[in-house]
């Protein structure tokens, strides 16, 4: 009888545990003592606590989006101002249902404005707040952010666009590169339901194989496709994903996953030829290919 019930205490135990009780008592432990003589060094270890609270509990919406945005406040403290973006921008892509959303974006735009000097990108997390969260608690200092002459999102996004590229020399202009793929990209995590966010989705994808950035390209397209499969551009971004692991990754195997993915789904989309052909050339060089036309046509 003793034993049946040192077993139910201990299955008991095991559960809470599986439930993350412990990592949350733990948690709360290091808050206080970093709260009380915060430490660079207790700070990196609560912060390696949040992160490992999140990679076990990954539907954890609340939780997670919460220790994120503590995790970011502890960046800050200690003037790791990229890292704290990074952060948040996490909190908002894969948690985006959390109440803590909108102070998620709203300490994002002030992290841009206040210490990476960065109004543009700043001007656009603001303006995303505006139209998504209306009732937020800090909706009139967004609000005081915004002139009354600021043109709409979309009209200094395709500002941005035409200053992507210097027409004089051909260069990229990397801080409005990155201030229209970010601001695409931001506002479409933002404001979701917005029509014209997989469209800006869509338009940073672009810019970012246009600017060589191919891993934030191939997130930008993953997201596009998983977000929005019923828009119009969806397949596209299915085959731009495969080509880019492909061509400029040279991640054959990765890429002939997503081509075969594409075929099967899309078989009749206008792509369709091209990627039969990209799957039966996967790997080879260009002169490969030209070789390869030429063996055929000799065989003819």
């Amino acid at each position: 009888m003793k034993l049946n019930v040192f077993l139910l205490l201990l299955i008991g135990l095991l559960s809470l545990q599986a439930c993350g009780g412990d990592q949350t008592a733990t948690i709360e432990q290091l808050e206080a003592k970093v709260e009380e003589n915060p430490t660079p060094e207790d700070a990196d270890a609560l912060i390696t606590l949040y992160r490992e609270y999140i990679d076990t509990h990954p539907a954890d919406t609340e939780q997670n989006s919460r220790y994120l945005y503590r995790a970011a406040g502890l960046m800050y403290r200690l003037n790791r101002h990229n890292d704290a973006s990074m952060l948040l921008k996490e909190a908002l892509k894969d948690y985006y249902g959390s109440d803590q959303t909108a102070n998620n974006a709203y300490l994002l735009a002030s992290i841009q404005e206040e210490k990476l000097n960065n109004p543009v990108l700043a001007t656009s997390v603001y303006q995303a707040i505006d139209k998504a969260f209306p009732s937020f608690e800090q909706a009139a200092e967004v609000k005081s952010k915004l002139s009354a002459d600021l043109p709409p999102i979309q009209t200094r996004i395709d500002t941005l666009a035409k200053g992507i590229f210097d027409l004089s020399t051909g260069r990229v202009n990397r801080r409005t590169a990155n201030n229209f793929i970010e601001s695409c990209d931001l506002y479409s995590m933002i404001v979701p339901e917005d029509p014209l966010s997989p469209e800006l989705l869509h338009k940073a994808g672009e810019a970012a194989r246009a600017t060589r950035a191919f891993n934030s390209a191939l997130d930008i397209y993953d997201r596009l496709y998983k977000r929005y499969p019923d828009f119009e551009k969806a397949p596209q971004a299915l085959f731009l994903m495969a080509f880019t692991l492909d061509n400029d990754l040279q991640r054959h195997d990765e890429a002939k996953t997503l081509y075969e993915s594409f075929l099967e789904k899309y078989p009749d989309d206008d792509f369709a030829d091209d990627t039969q052909f990209l799957l039966k050339n996967l790997g080879k060089t260009d002169e490969e290919i030209i070789q390869s036309f030429e063996d055929q046509e000799e065989s003819e």
